[in-house]
């Protein structure tokens, strides 16, 4: 059998549009549909591995990589959907890399979306091949509000769910604010001189969280004036 579906699948990879996430299944797509070739199971399997010790392919979880092809600004985040359901990059990771907040730490903090007729997602740490994530739970509701001004709570400037600093920080209030999690209140030296009050407003609104916004800036200018 020739090396043509191989030839197929890293094109794939290397397209201008190609995923910065890719899958087992997408990868065996990638190789068939492309070349109309279809390799043997340990063919597929070997040439798979050779792609991860060449560092094209870095593994993330089993079956899940990042696709080095693509570029040396893909990032495990981007995977944080293939790990939960839903799930959206947000919290201290966003606003650690907008720098609104000084600590820059290396795990990925996410929020899933809670329903009653689901099952409850799978909560707290995962680590990974390529990077610790961190999922917290929310109702899918809260998660959705807002979502009218889609600029207002996704960051579109990247091509994986990714909140906005605004919305990162209001998630952060909304779960530091409600007796059904343990994450404490964002610290009160949050940097919002590049935020828009704005739209941090629309968004308290949207998630019900006006009382626990305006109790948050109160102690933080309290703060400040102390300083």
């Amino acid at each position: 059998m020739s090396a043509g579906w191989k030839i197929a699948g890293e094109r794939a990879l290397l397209a201008v549009d190609a995923p910065h996430v890719v899958t087992t299944q997408d990868l065996l797509g990638y190789a068939t549909v492309n070349s109309g070739e279809h390799p043997a199971s340990a063919s597929f399997t070997r040439w798979l591995a050779s792609l991860v010790v060449v560092g094209k392919l870095q593994p993330v979880t089993r079956g899940v990589y990042l696709n080095r092809y693509a570029g040396p600004a893909v990032h495990a985040a981007e995977a944080a959907q293939y790990l939960r359901r839903g799930a959206v990059v947000s919290l201290a990771w966003v606003l650690e890399r907008s720098g609104a907040l000084n600590n820059f730490g290396d795990t990925v903090t996410c929020v899933v979306p809670m329903a009653r007729e689901w099952a409850p997602p799978k909560v707290g740490e995962q680590l990974t091949s390529s990077s610790s994530f961190r999922f917290y739970g929310m109702p899918q509701h809260v998660m959705l509000a807002g979502s009218g001004r889609i600029e207002d709570v996704q960051d579109l400037t990247y091509g994986y769910p990714r909140a906005t600093p605004e919305r990162a920080l209001m998630d952060w209030i909304y779960l530091g604010s409600s007796v059904r999690s343990r994450l404490p209140l964002p610290p009160l030296d949050i940097d919002l001189r590049e935020m828009s009050l704005t739209r941090l407003s629309r968004l308290a609104r949207a998630m019900g969280t006006q009382d626990a916004w305006a109790d948050w800036r109160d102690k933080r200018s309290a703060s400040d004036k102390a300083n």
